[in-house]
C-alpha cells in the first residue's frame, strides 16, 4: 500500500489493493473523480469509505500530483492558510482532526504561522495531510474496491448505455457509471503577454526581475499578500504597487469565535438589501456584547449558501457589483502577521495600494517591462507609469466558455453542460448535478468544488468543500449502482 502519491511511474492497470470481484447478482460500479486536488481527493476518500467489493474508483489528476492543487502546491513558507487550523479539518464531524494532525508535525517551522488568533498552517503541509488521508482510506477499505490512479487528462465524455465513455489525453478509454467533475479553481482567463503575467504562480511570473525593479500586482486581496510576502522572502527589493477599483485590502484575522446570537427572521431572506441591513444590525448587535463583526461573518458561513440560492438573479447580479468588493475583505481575511507585514510595507513606502482602474498595458518597446496606463479612482485622466514586470492578482478565471480545458469544451459542445447565469462556473443542481444546456438534470454527472461557485456562491475553501464532496460521493455512488451491467 502506498503512504505517499507522488505518483511517477504509478498508472492505471495497477490498481491499489487486491483485486475483487463483484458482489453476487450484479456488475460492480465503476466511477471516475476527474481532478486531483483536494475536491478530487476528498470526494474519492468518501466513495471508497462506502465502496462495496469490486466497485472501482478511477482518480484521474493530469499534473499527477494529487491533495495539492493551486491552493495547496505550493512550497513557499510564507504562504500560509487564511484559515484557521482549528477549521480545516477534512471532515466536518471531526473539527479537530487537522489540527491534531498538526500537532504531531515535528518542527516550529513545519506549523506556520502561531498567533493570539489561531495557527495558520503551511499550506503545502495541508497538501501532505489530504495525501495521508487518501492513503489511510485506501488501507482502511482493504481492498473492498479498486481504486486505480490515472496520471493523464480527460478529455472527453460520451453518453453510453446509461453512464460515460470516458476519454484521455493518452488515448484510452473507460467506461463509468457515473462522473464527478472536481477541476478545482480555473486558471486567469487572460494569457501571459511581454511585460505581463496572467497567472500569479506561473514558474516563469518572476523570472528575470531584476531585485530592485519596480512591480505592479493587479489586484489588492489575498493573492496579493501572498506574491508581496512571497518576494520579499526572496529578496527581491523593489518598489511594490498595488491596484484595485476600490484599493481595499482583506482585514486580518484577530481572536474571536463564531456569535451565537445569529438571527435571520423570515423577512431578511431573499432580498440582497433586506440581507444586508440583517447583517449589520447583527453586527451592532455582537458589538454590544463585545464579539465583534469577525464573530458575525463566521456564524454566517453556514448559510451563505442557502442565502445565495435565495437571492434572485436580479440580486446576485448586484452584489457581485456592488458589494463583493467589501463582502470579500471582511469573510477572506488573512493571517495576523501577514497583516502587520504588509503595514510595515506600507508605513515604509516599499509597497503602495492604488484605488483606480486600470486602461491599458502595452509592451515597452525594447520588450522589458510595460507602460500601463490607469485612472486613480476619482480621476477622469490616466496616469501613465512604467513597470519591470505586470502580474494578474485580482482572481482566477470563472468563465467556462473562455476555458481552454478540452474536457470542458466538449461537455459545453455536446450539450451535456452550461454555464450557470452569472457565469461563475457550470450550472449545477443543489446536489451536485450538472444541468445541461436544455435545463435537465445530468443524473450520472456531478461537479463538486470551485466550478459550482454559481450555485453555492462560497465554495472554494475547505469547510464549505468537505460537506459537498461527502454528499456527492454518496449521490454518484448511489446514482451508479443503478447502471443495470
Amino acid at each position: 500500500m502506498p503512504t505517499s502519491f507522488d505518483t511517477d511511474g504509478v498508472v492505471e492497470e495497477e490498481p491499489f489493493g487486491k483485486e475483487r470481484g463483484p458482489a453476487p447478482g450484479r456488475r460492480p460500479a465503476r466511477i471516475a473523480v476527474i481532478g486531483g486536488g483536494f475536491s478530487g481527493v476528498l470526494t474519492a476518500i468518501h466513495l471508497l469509505w462506502r465502496c462495496q467489493p469490486g466497485e472501482r474508483i478511477y482518480l484521474i489528476e493530469k499534473n499527477g500530483r494529487l491533495g495539492q492543487g493551486l491552493a495547496f502546491g505550493t512550497r513557499h513558507p510564507q504562504h500560509v492558510l487564511n484559515v484557521r487550523a482549528e477549521n480545516m479539518s477534512a471532515f466536518a464531524d471531526e473539527p479537530a482532526h487537522f489540527a491534531r494532525w498538526l500537532a504531531r508535525q515535528e518542527g516550529d517551522e513545519a506549523v506556520g504561522v502561531v498567533s493570539p488568533a489561531g495557527i495558520f498552517a503551511r499550506r503545502e503541509l495541508y497538501g501532505r495531510y489530504i495525501q495521508g488521508l487518501l492513503a489511510d482510506a485506501i488501507v482502511r477499505q482493504g481492498g473492498a474496491a479498486n481504486f486505480y490512479l490515472i496520471d493523464d487528462e480527460a478529455v472527453g465524455l460520451r453518453a453510453e448505455d446509461g453512464g460515460w465513455s470516458l476519454e484521455t489525453g493518452c488515448g484510452r478509454s473507460y467506461e463509468m457509471d457515473a462522473v464527478v467533475l472536481a477541476i478545482g479553481n480555473f486558471p486567469p482567463d487572460s494569457q501571459n503577454r511581454p511585460g505581463y503575467m496572467a497567472d500569479p504562480w506561473g514558474r516563469e511570473t518572476l523570472a528575470g526581475i531584476g531585485a530592485d525593479e519596480p512591480i505592479l500586482l493587479l489586484g489588492t486581496g489575498l493573492t496579493m499578500v501572498d506574491l508581496c510576502l512571497a518576494l520579499r522572502a526572496e529578496g527581491y527589493r523593489g518598489q511594490i504597487t498595488a491596484i484595485s477599483r476600490n484599493g481595499r485590502l482583506p482585514h486580518a484575522h484577530a481572536p474571536s469565535a463564531a456569535w451565537q446570537g445569529l438571527k435571520l427572521e423570515a423577512g431578511d431572506r431573499g432580498s440582497l438589501t433586506r440581507l444586508v441591513r440583517a447583517i449589520r444590525r447583527n453586527v451592532r448587535m455582537a458589538e454590544a456584547e463585545g464579539v465583534g463583526w469577525r464573530g458575525v461573518m463566521d456564524a454566517l458561513r453556514p448559510h451563505i449558501a442557502t442565502l445565495w440560492q435565495e437571492m434572485t438573479e436580479v440580486d446576485r447580479r448586484r452584489f457581485l457589483r456592488h458589494v463583493r468588493s467589501i463582502w470579500d475583505i471582511h469573510r477572506h481575511r488573512m493571517a495576523p502577521s501577514h497583516a502587520a507585514a504588509l503595514q510595515s510595507e506600507i508605513d515604509q513606502g516599499t509597497l503602495r495600494v492604488l484605488a483606480g482602474r486600470v486602461r491599458g498595458i502595452e509592451a515597452e518597446a525594447d520588450g522589458a517591462g510595460a507602460r500601463v496606463s490607469y485612472a486613480p479612482k476619482g480621476m477622469q485622466t490616466p496616469v501613465q507609469a512604467s513597470f519591470a514586470r505586470v502580474i494578474n492578482c485580482a482572481g482566477l478565471g470563472t468563465d467556462v466558455n473562455r476555458l481552454r480545458s478540452p474536457l470542458i469544451k466538449s461537455l459545453l459542445s455536446q450539450g451535456f453542460a452550461t454555464s450557470d447565469p452569472l457565469r461563475l462556473g457550470l450550472a449545477t443542481s443543489a446536489a451536485g448535478a450538472l444541468i445541461d444546456k436544455e435545463g435537465r438534470l445530468q443524473r450520472r454527472l456531478y461537479a463538486v468544488g470551485p466550478i459550482t461557485r454559481g450555485t453555492f456562491w462560497e465554495i472554494t475553501s475547505v469547510p464549505d468543500i468537505r460537506a459537498q464532496a461527502e454528499q456527492v460521493a454518496l449521490t454518484a455512488l448511489t446514482a451508479a449502482r443503478q447502471v443495470k451491467g
